[in-house]
């Protein structure tokens, strides 16, 4: 069997000048420099499990907040489809500083929009109508 030698890179020298040590630093992207693109509202994704033995507040967590399109991403994909839930479980998002219940002041006039979905459309649509209601 024949072997191969893994191909190396020289290091180039390591800068000796300031000026060289300001260009070298330059050419390196540092990733807490990157852009992220802000939203106009910070968010706040919420898990409902119905537990009958636990009250519905104990039933209620928050799973995390994000103000950016890469850290939605980051949380959503990190995330159980909505179609890999348990009967009985909910994601709900809403606005940093509201809390999914009626009780909060800011919900007295709102409202829930419910999909019944049959088996075959839970396992084909679900997930799609989830992510194009909350991209929006």
């Amino acid at each position: 069997m024949a072997t191969v030698e893994p191909e190396t890179t020289p290091t180039p020298n390591p800068p000796t000048t300031e000026e060289e040590k300001t260009e070298s630093n330059q050419e390196v992207a540092n990733p807490e420099h990157y852009i992220k693109h802000p939203l106009q509202n910070r968010w706040a994704l919420w898990f409902f499990k119905n537990d009958k033995s636990k009250t519905w507040q104990a039933n209620l967590r928050l799973i995390s907040k994000f103000d950016t399109v890469e850290d939605f991403w980051a949380l959503y994909n990190h995330i159980q489809l909505s179609s890999n839930l348990m009967p009985g479980c909910d994601y709900s998002l809403f606005k940093d500083g509201i809390e999914p219940m009626w009780e909060d002041e800011k919900n007295k006039r709102g409202g829930r929009w419910l999909i019944t979905l049959n088996k075959q459309q839970r396992r084909s649509d679900l997930d799609r109508f989830w992510l194009e209601t909350v991209r929006f």
